[in-house]
């Protein structure tokens, strides 16, 4: 779904003027490149094969040496497909409008072999290191090789090229077919990427559809070399599928990158700076099990620990007790200790235990745990677990914290209480916290109307429309709001131009805004953040209306033309999700989901939101749940973790059962673009309109009451 941000998704390649010879051999040459299908003798196979050849233009006259450029043909295709998709006709225009250096491609048949999941002395691999030596003893090269591949030719691209990492300057995979199980580990391109590492100048291209039946295994290859930190292309195009339709309509990036490849530049086109790493230190921080029964620990307690007494709560690894005694830090000989791999275990079991760890070691199954109620992370000028090092494991430029909230409707019985108690007070629980992210949400249910709360003629949610009064819009600058979530289900409730004039307001006071707007194609634009290092792509969408909330360009359907949210539309978020995917670090969807009284999600929005997860997204919350609901921690087909939180609860609402009042806040703690933890923010809403941290013997309850929801916790 996302590390130093080395994956560019979208390619521009541009030539130096290292290329003036070969500008001046192009001009002077009026010939055309010749195409032949060409025999060798295989000493391998021991019978004739055939490949198709093309010689770039003059190369009889020029006398020049020049690049190879190797491709290979899908299943049941042959030697022809890349002539006929169009890639010969696109290089020989290139070359001609100076934007690829002149190369010589060779097309092999590869014929029933190439089919086969076979590795010895008779495979498809031996047959093309064959057939390479033979076409660098008969045609004039320069020593450049590259090679690409579709479908079953891009797994044996990647085959060879990774094998043969130090004989290729590039690998193109379009649609390649990876599987796990595809082959032995010694012969599976997913095995062999492990042994690239991140200083690597092979350049590597993958790309695929958003509706390819490859994608599975096209995205782990992306994954393993994104956490490898090794500079790829990943290109997830608008739409298209697993067909020759697709890969003829990307012919030309496929020049352009194999056109980049032989350029001779000495950079990494693919790979772009992370930023600097100042002020960086060896940083531990308190951790437990996710589903842990605390959320902070006193620093008085805390202090005593580091200063040697015993407390029950901590479990350490071995490692970790002799790094901290390295540093000095000498703790109770009682203290319990674990094997490393034993650690994670022992946290997941204990629900009132706790960790010290390096930041490198955080996780998403573990959560940061507070000091006195606050965040480590900002209190880092006075926190005793934070060494100078010159092998830093933690930068402040390189976190991003995003909060996310439930459902927010100052509307109804929530209005009066509101101007009861004033806008002060009504932010008053939370507002230390969400102030500290550097991105907070809110998901907006109700428009700005000028009649509100009186119900006029124009209103479409009948006895149940909800309006937010202008004065109390400034609830959203005194808590510091930065992203409006727009999906709400009464957005429209009072007409569609109070929404009209609520986007108004919230764009003059400078809130980006997500899954809505004025038009359909505006109401689904992502939202891109980008902030220490980290590229985050959010999408937001509503899925079960009402119809007049949804966004419609559509002057013949039901209601017109009109603004509103982004419909949940499968088909939208299949090809959305995946393209978003390929284009930043971590994809974020919020979603405004059918509302069940209920803590635990039903069958049908556990499958929903893990498709979501399979299609690109990183993290999928439920924004409109109106009591708390459970997690899931879900591995995708593309060997991913993904966050799943089904339900928020209300933020600001005028329900009153004991589920109704109670929410999670979910800050995610994003580093060098890598989602390492959620914070969790336990609240109670006072007051009709007062939400707070819980406390003491109540956090502790409502956390355990969720946790048992699902028995993973």
């Amino acid at each position: 779904m996302r590390s130093l941000a080395i994956v560019i998704v979208t390619v521009l390649i541009a030539f130096s003027a290292a290329r003036a010879g070969l500008q001046a051999l192009t001009e002077e040459c009026s010939a055309a490149g010749t195409l032949s299908r060409e025999t060798y003798l295989s000493g391998v196979s021991a019978h004739e094969r055939k490949f198709t050849l093309y010689l770039p233009p003059c190369y009889q006259a020029s006398g020049a040496s020049y690049p190879l450029l190797l491709l290979l043909h899908g299943s049941n295709a042959d030697d022809s497909q890349w002539a006929r998709l169009g890639f010969l006709d696109a290089l020989e225009s290139a070359i001609r409008a100076d934007e690829a250096p002149p190369m010589i491609v060779v097309i092999p048949y590869g014929g029933s072999v190439a089919n086969q999941n076979r590795f010895d002395g008779l495979s498809y691999d031996r047959i093309l290191l064959d057939l390479l030596e033979q076409v660098n003893d008969r045609y004039r090269l320069d020593g450049r090789q590259a090679i690409g591949g579709i479908s079953r030719g891009g797994f044996w691209a990647y085959h060879l090229g990774l094998r043969f990492a130090a004989d290729f300057v590039a690998i193109g995979g379009h649609s390649p077919y990876f599987d796990p199980d595809h082959a032995s580990p010694e012969n599976n391109p997913l095995d062999l990427a492990r042994s690239l590492t991140a200083d690597t100048r092979l350049r590597l291209w993958l790309d695929r559809g958003p509706v390819d039946h490859a994608a599975d295994g096209v995205d782990q290859m992306h994954v393993l070399l994104r956490e490898r930190r090794i500079p790829h292309a990943y290109i997830v195009h608008a739409a298209g599928d697993h067909s020759e339709a697709t890969w003829r309509q990307n012919m030309g990036a496929y020049v352009d990158f194999y056109a980049g490849a032989f350029a001779g530049y000495d950079d990494k086109p693919f790979a772009r700076e992370a930023p600097s790493a100042g002020g960086g230190i060896e940083l531990w921080l308190p951790a437990a099990g996710f589903g842990a029964l605390l959320t902070s620990i006193d620093s008085a307690d805390f202090d005593a620990l580091l200063a040697g007494a015993l407390d029950q709560r901590l479990i350490l690894s071995h490692s970790n007790a002799e790094r901290l005694s390295e540093r000095g830090i000498d703790l109770h000989l009682n203290t319990r200790l674990v094997a490393d791999n034993l650690l994670f275990n022992e946290l997941w079991r204990d629900k009132r235990s706790f960790t010290l760890l390096p930041f490198d070691q955080l996780h998403l199954r573990l959560r940061p745990l507070w000091l006195d109620d606050a965040p480590v992370v900002d209190q880092l000028a006075e926190y005793p677990l934070s060494f100078p090092s010159d092998a830093p494991n933690f930068s402040p430029d390189l976190l991003t914290r995003v909060t996310l909230s439930g459902t927010t409707a100052l509307a109804r019985h929530t209005l009066p209480a509101v101007e009861r108690i004033g806008l002060e007070q009504a932010a008053s629980g939370i507002r230390d916290y969400v102030r500290r992210a550097d991105y907070f949400q809110i998901t907006h249910e109700a428009s700005i109307a000028a009649s509100c709360p009186r119900h006029t003629e124009s209103v479409l949610g009948g006895a149940n429309s909800m309006c937010m009064l202008q004065d109390h819009a400034r609830l959203f600058d005194i808590l510091d709001v930065d992203v409006v979530d727009l999906t709400g289900n009464h957005i429209n409730d009072f007409g569609y131009e109070a929404f009209e004039h609520t986007l108004e307001h919230f764009e003059e006071r400078g809130y980006a805004l997500v899954g809505g707007g004025r038009s359909v194609e505006q109401a689904r634009q992502p939202l891109i953040l980008e902030r220490n290092g980290s590229r985050i792509g959010w999408l937001a969408c509503n899925n079960i209306g009402p119809y007049y909330a949804f966004a419609n360009d559509n002057p013949d359907a039901l209601g017109g033309r009109r603004p509103g949210s982004a419909y949940c539309r499968g088909g939208w978020l299949r090809e959305a999700l995946p393209r978003l995917a390929a284009e930043v670090d971590l994809v974020l969807l919020t979603v405004q989901y059918r509302e069940f009284e209920a803590f635990t999600p039903t069958q049908r929005q556990r499958l929903d939101f893990q498709t979501y997860a399979e299609w690109g997204a990183d993290i999928v919350i439920g924004t409109a749940e109106h009591k708390p609901m459970t997690f899931e921690f879900y591995r995708t087909r593309r060997a991913e973790t993904a966050f799943l939180h089904y339900g928020l609860g209300n933020l600001f609402f005028d329900q009153l059962p004991w589920g109704n009042r109670r929410f999670f806040l979910d800050t995610l703690y994003i580093y060098d673009g890598e989602l390492r933890a959620v914070e969790l923010f336990p609240g109670i809403i006072e007051e009709r309109a007062r939400p707070r941290l819980l406390e003491g013997e109540d956090l502790f309850n409502f956390l355990h009451f969720m946790f048992i929801q699902k028995n993973e916790f």
